[in-house]
């Protein structure tokens, strides 16, 4: 028969084939055109940036297409309008819905200029700014004295006053803005990180830092800051192990000497509970100094001295 021809039926077979395709193709293109638009936009992690602030800068249109937006565009408004953050990551989550994920700088310090409290990141990055210390208690930021300072603009990192007098000498018991960034990341990226109550980086030679209103770390010049941020970081956790009977103490730790920190106990910490008594008035035995040798290397008085 006519219709048995193999010709015929790859003719049949390659017209179907393309007619399928063709159907296929449309049905994807009008469904990509008419479907894949933005219904539900999410924003994550708006902690200390307004939530609504953030929509304003994005911009995102419901009805949009997901993707006709330009995310570096997007970005990039939102970091201008919002100095906490950091950065922004859009990512699609279904066929309509978007999320806009922020990471955000955390507040850590204050300070006060030109009449104003400006708020600080923990690497003097300007997060906000307000009329009184009132008005951002809720923050639980702390005081840090800096060299003086030039500039304070809003998500910038603060600019200072160049160190020289009218004759172009530097002052050498000044800080300088590199040396006092530098010391400030190594404590953002260590275990220190958040813990830090109270900082003086305005004499070169007589940094100071306050551990959680417990102690009082004196780290004299900035030479070999990192080495000597590990060592304290090793001195507090043995000082606060409750075995080595420093726990409820605070005090100074002096970490100004390369590969040596020592502590001088001044007081007891305000969250300390205190020892309960035997029938002989005395603490209990683990409430002792430990005689372990766990990084202490000797005594002096009161004043114990820890070794790398």
């Amino acid at each position: 028969m006519a219709n048995d021809h193999p010709l015929l039926k790859n003719r049949i077979r390659y017209f179907l084939i393309t007619a399928f395709f063709i159907v296929f193709t449309a049905a994807f293109v009008i469904f990509f055109l008419f479907n894949v638009r933005i219904k539900d936009i999410e924003f994550e992690n708006c902690v200390y940036s307004s939530e609504s602030s953030v929509k304003r800068a994005a911009n995102i249109k419901i009805g949009t297409h997901s993707y006709g937006i330009d995310k570096a565009k997007i970005a990039k408004a939102i970091k201008a309008a919002n100095p906490y953050v950091t950065d922004v990551r859009i990512k699609r989550t279904g066929i309509s819905s978007i999320s806009v994920i922020l990471t955000e700088d955390a507040p850590r310090f204050y300070i006060e200029h030109d009449g104003e409290y400006i708020i600080l990141s923990e690497t003097l990055r300007v997060l906000d700014e307000y009329d009184s210390l009132a008005e951002c208690a809720e923050l639980k930021v702390y005081p840090i004295s800096l060299m003086p300072i030039d500039k304070a603009e809003l998500g910038k990192t603060l600019v200072f006053k160049e160190n020289k007098d009218e004759n172009g000498v530097s002052d050498v018991s000044v800080l300088s803005a590199e040396d006092a960034i530098s010391m400030l990341s190594h404590i953002s990226e260590s275990d220190l990180s958040g813990t830090i109550t109270e900082a003086d980086l305005s004499d070169r030679f007589d940094i100071r830092l306050t551990y959680k209103n417990k102690y009082e770390i004196r780290f004299g010049a900035p030479r070999a800051f990192e080495d000597k941020l590990v060592l304290v970081m090793k001195t507090i956790a043995y000082l606060e192990n409750p075995e080595n009977g420093y726990a409820s103490a605070k005090g100074i730790i002096y970490a100004s000497v390369d590969g040596e920190t020592s502590f001088e106990p001044t007081g007891v910490a305000d969250d300390a509970q205190k020892p309960e008594q035997d029938e002989d008035g005395e603490g209990d035995e683990n409430d002792k100094t430990s005689d372990k040798e766990t990084g202490k290397d000797k005594t002096n008085g009161n004043k114990i001295t820890f070794t790398r």
